[in-house]
């Protein structure tokens, strides 16, 4: 059984980069920082089997669902407000959707942006649509996953998954578009990578205190880096075939950093705390560029984009921290002893599931 109590420093800080490259990304689209979502749901699947599935106690499916509206939904919603915010700052109006703008924004307030309802465009702070597609594998996770899942099972879902989505778009950076007018490709995405990560704990546990394996850590840790940094790099276009690999080498990879062993591992320690602020990172990305945006263009101040990044990625930390502390972390153990309180009528403790989306 599982050490309660265990902690994964270097899987946390490897969170926070991927939101740091997600942000990248979306500041200048110069690169494949979308492929850092697919780590998110892969380390989703991984943190929610330690957290929920290898529990020592049970848990009923109100209290996980309970758990995890009160992780996902407070900061969803404020991210949700301060972009519209941001929006009417930077563009003089309110924004305008495609498959509606005020049935996207009820979409938007029960969580149902990326499900297959809006097939023509993403909605309001498109990042979060991620964040839809999670709580809905999640639902499904604690619905039809257990102990018992056979790891062929684990398997062949993402592989079918990924195939499926190459053969329709010819890479994974798809998020909203409805394959044969059923089929979201953003659930699809979602659930592939949530098996591989459910897949990369039960791996985690067979191998761990193998001290023979320990010795070589450090090599796999690099080489997962290095095949990560071969598929990104080395592409000729900002999308590319070969990123329907990278959800099962994310999944190698959160295996390796999860060993807690080498050099890297105590590295990324250092910067755990960007795995705490990840989600806020993650979700204020949007409403923090737009007000960087609009204040250097108020200014005229004319400045390389480099800087005008640094400033960003600079603010956007600063800021989540703010957010951290004032509103996702209260209102989570808030809303959890209060939804634990309807369900159970007792308080119940926070567990470790800082998985992010």
């Amino acid at each position: 059984m599982k050490k309660q109590n265990e902690q994964f420093s270097s899987l946390d800080s490897l969170r926070g980069l991927a939101a740091i490259g997600v942000a990248t990304f979306h500041f200048s689209y110069g690169w494949a920082g979308y492929l850092a979502v697919d780590f998110f749901l892969v380390l989703s699947g991984f943190i929610l089997s330690h957290s929920y599935l290898y529990r020592n106690e049970n848990l009923s499916t109100l209290e996980f669902v309970s758990h995890r509206i009160a992780r996902l939904y407070p900061l969803h919603i404020f991210s949700l407000l301060t972009f519209c915010a941001a929006f009417y700052l930077m563009k003089g109006t309110m924004p305008v959707y495609k498959d509606g703008t005020l049935f996207t924004f009820i979409q938007n307030l029960t969580l149902t942006h990326n499900i297959g309802l809006n097939p023509k465009s993403l909605t309001y702070n498109f990042p979060s649509w991620s964040i839809s597609v999670e709580f809905w594998v999640n639902i499904l996770f604690i619905l039809y996953i257990s102990k018992k899942t056979k790891n062929s099972t684990l398997l062949f879902i993402p592989i079918v998954g990924m195939l499926f989505i190459y053969n329709n778009t010819g890479h994974i950076d798809t998020t909203y578009q409805n394959y044969y007018g059923f089929a979201n490709s953003g659930m699809i995405r979602g659930i592939s990578s949530f098996c591989l990560g459910i897949l990369a704990y039960r791996i985690y546990l067979n191998i761990r205190g193998n001290a023979a394996l320990y010795r070589y850590v450090l090599a796999w840790q690099i080489l997962c880096v290095l095949i990560i940094f071969m598929i990104v790099d080395t592409r000729e276009k900002l999308f590319s075939p070969l990123d329907i690999f990278t959800p099962f080498i994310f999944m190698f990879t959160v295996i390796a950093f999860a060993m807690e062993k080498g050099a890297l591992s105590i590295w990324l320690g250092k910067i755990k705390y960007l795995g705490t602020i990840s989600y806020s990172i993650y979700l204020n990305q949007l409403t923090v560029l737009y007000v960087v945006m609009y204040c250097i263009r108020s200014s005229g101040i004319e400045m390389p984009k480099y800087y005008i990044e640094a400033i960003f990625l600079v603010t956007l930390i600063i800021y989540s921290h703010l957010t951290y502390v004032a509103i996702e972390r209260p209102c989570r153990v808030r809303g959890r002893n209060f939804l634990s309180k309807v369900f159970n009528g007792k308080n119940n403790p926070e567990p470790n599931d800082k998985a992010l989306s």
